[in-house]
């Protein structure tokens, strides 16, 4: 079962703004240099695109697959502890304040990851649905 991701305006501000920036800097730029900066341009846009179009998340049989653009995770079912509700500038696999926190390992640095399915309550009630650890495991801190 697939999920896309919320879009914040942060993150949206972001993206927006990088390809502007590029988009203003060929102009501005020497005639001579415009082509390098056009093709990093490219490069960088089709890049942060690929990272707002691409991102999902995924409640596959064994594992939620959270893919943001190139990059990916897979976490194991049996391997998380919690997952919550919160509000933080701290996104990992997320393009929204509004996240889901998986905790699936002792350490939080390495063994969290926030997501941010635009239908988070439904994402948690089929998540819970799949993971019978979480039967009383799901908490929200909004």
């Amino acid at each position: 079962m697939r999920y896309q991701s919320r879009k914040g305006i942060l993150s949206g501000v972001v993206v927006g703004g990088v390809i502007i920036i590029f988009i203003i800097s060929t102009l501005l730029v020497p005639e001579a240099q415009r082509w390098i900066l056009a093709i990093a341009g490219i490069f960088w846009a089709a890049f942060l695109l690929w990272i707002w179009f691409g991102t999902y998340y995924e409640l596959r049989d064994t594992y939620i697959l959270a893919r943001m653009g190139p990059f990916f995770q897979r976490i194991p079912y049996d391997r998380i502890i919690s997952v919550k509700k919160v509000r933080t500038i701290t996104t990992s696999m997320a393009l929204s304040g509004d996240v889901i926190e998986i905790r699936y390992g002792r350490d939080y640095a390495t063994g969290t990851t926030c997501i941010s399915p635009k239908d988070r309550d439904g994402f948690l009630l089929e998540l819970k649905r799949r993971c019978e650890n979480l039967k009383n495991g799901v908490g929200e801190s909004d």
